[in-house]
């Protein structure tokens, strides 16, 4: 997948608030026109001259796509100083439109998923309650990205693609963050971490926490100047990842799925700021070399400093099955610390959110699907493991409250001692049992394996749970 800037201008307070320069211009580069219909109020420029009626739209277009070139030369150049990493090959600028972020985007998914895998993740986000039942979650990622994509970087052509509907407000940061990635791929090989892991959802979120959350970063150093990094408080990254967490309905449609998008951008923005600030930038290049294994460790920087592992879990569908005759086995995966955060802060506020996902000790979950016709939303049936019994106890209700909002006719919660099972959409496959309940619960719990880990982190010594 591209690394994509999503715009978070309706629901975010930007980190300049606290008292840092906003959006300074790179020394010798001139402002752009504020387009109008970006939204964004703009600062105050000297305004451009007129153009004559008789000039080419094409000659408009032409001379914006410099004045941003010069500009992100200038600005990247900067960028990189700040972030220590040097200049050591070539990149491209490019203006795109609305239109062409929705059809890179198309092309980016279809580059690494068939069009089945991408219907069957979008029923499985409404499996979880992350999306309507019925909904197209192709054209639901489309529409987000089209209206909230600013930029994006390209690692296959070494190109920054900036929006030609960002405003003068806006433009430092966005040719500031996706400089900062044309940086990484310069050292990092962004085009190989961005492969996607199959059935590791939560170890991609956490490798994207760390890519995006260190390109913002690498950006506010240089909008901070002098001051650095030190001058942003964890009281304002605090504030910027509880905003996104409050993203609802009455804000943009898919909440949920919105807040998975953005928290990379906040979340992953707040763990890289605290690291470079503390250690040094040299400390997040160390985490290339050594990727952190679970969103959770971006979440909480103790459990990052000592590398806490997940508790691995394997699942044996043979006795969900033999409950589903009709059904087979299409997906396995995980959903983290931040993909619970994501769901929990549906029902509950940012802060009674984090206090139930964290304890997080790992998790599983496998989906089942009718052999015939798919179903709208398939069979699924997962566990969460926690780091202690009371971890477990808090957890409990607060997935039964965002069950009953999202799935009030279809769940299961059961917990057992450290381990918490659900389970969604199974009337269909279910129909012919006598207590359906009953029989799902122990066929799920026979189904799943948990692995201790050891201090190494290698998995060892099966239990049940």
């Amino acid at each position: 997948m591209p690394h994509l800037s999503v715009d978070r201008r309706a629901w975010v307070v930007a980190l300049s608030l606290a008292g840092l320069a906003c959006h300074r211009q790179a020394s010798g580069a001139q402002p752009l026109e504020e387009d109008a219909a970006s939204g964004v109020e703009a600062q105050h420029v000297e305004p451009s001259p007129a153009t004559p009626e008789s000039a080419p739209v094409d000659d408009d277009r032409a001379r914006r796509a410099g004045e941003v070139e010069a500009m992100a030369r200038t600005i990247t150049a900067e960028v990189a100083g700040r972030r220590n990493l040097a200049l050591t090959g070539e990149f491209a600028v490019e203006l795109i439109d609305r239109a062409g972020v929705r059809e890179f985007v198309r092309e980016a998914l279809y580059a690494e998923l068939t069009r089945e895998e991408i219907r069957l993740f979008g029923r499985i986000e409404s499996a979880l309650g992350v999306l309507p039942v019925g909904a197209d979650g192709e054209q639901v990622l489309l529409d987000l990205y089209e209206i909230g994509v600013l930029g994006i970087y390209d690692p296959e052509r070494k190109t920054l693609l900036i929006g030609d509907f960002v405003g003068t407000t806006e433009l430092g940061r966005v040719i500031g963050h996706e400089g900062a990635h044309g940086l990484q791929d310069m050292h990092f090989d962004l085009g190989a971490l961005a492969k996607p892991t199959k059935g590791r959802s939560d170890f991609d979120t956490a490798k994207t926490f760390l890519i995006e959350g260190d390109a913002e970063a690498a950006y506010l150093a240089w909008l901070s100047g002098a001051s650095g990094l030190a001058s942003i408080g964890d009281d304002l990254l605090a504030m910027q990842a509880d905003m996104v967490l409050g993203i609802d309905e009455t804000m943009i449609p898919h909440a949920t799925l919105t807040r998975k998008l953005q928290m990379p951008y906040t979340e992953g923005t707040a763990a890289m700021v605290r690291l470079a600030r503390e250690q040094g930038f040299a400390a997040i290049d160390a985490l290339y070399a050594d990727l952190p294994s679970s969103s959770e460790q971006l979440l909480h920087p103790d459990k990052l400093a000592k590398r806490e592992a997940p508790l691995a879990i394997t699942i044996d569908a043979a006795p969900l099955l033999a409950l589903a005759a009709d059904h087979r086995e299409v997906w396995q995966d995980e959903l983290g610390e931040a993909g619970l955060l994501a769901m929990l802060a549906e029902v509950e506020s940012p802060g009674r959110a984090r206090e139930a996902a964290a304890g997080w000790g790992g998790d599983r979950f496998v989906v089942l699907d009718r052999q015939t016709e798919p179903a709208a939303a398939p069979l699924l049936v997962g566990v969460i493991a926690w780091d202690s019994e009371a971890d477990a106890k808090q957890f409990e209700p607060a997935l039964r409250t965002y069950l009953e909002y999202t799935k009030p006719d279809e769940h299961l919660v059961q917990r057992r001692g450290k381990q918490v099972l659900y389970a969604t959409h199974f009337g269909a496959a279910l129909s012919g049992q006598a207590d359906p309940l009953a029989a799902l619960a122990k066929a799920g719990w026979a189904s799943m394996t948990l692995s201790k880990p050891s201090k190494s982190g290698k998995s060892k010594s099966k239990a049940k749970p």
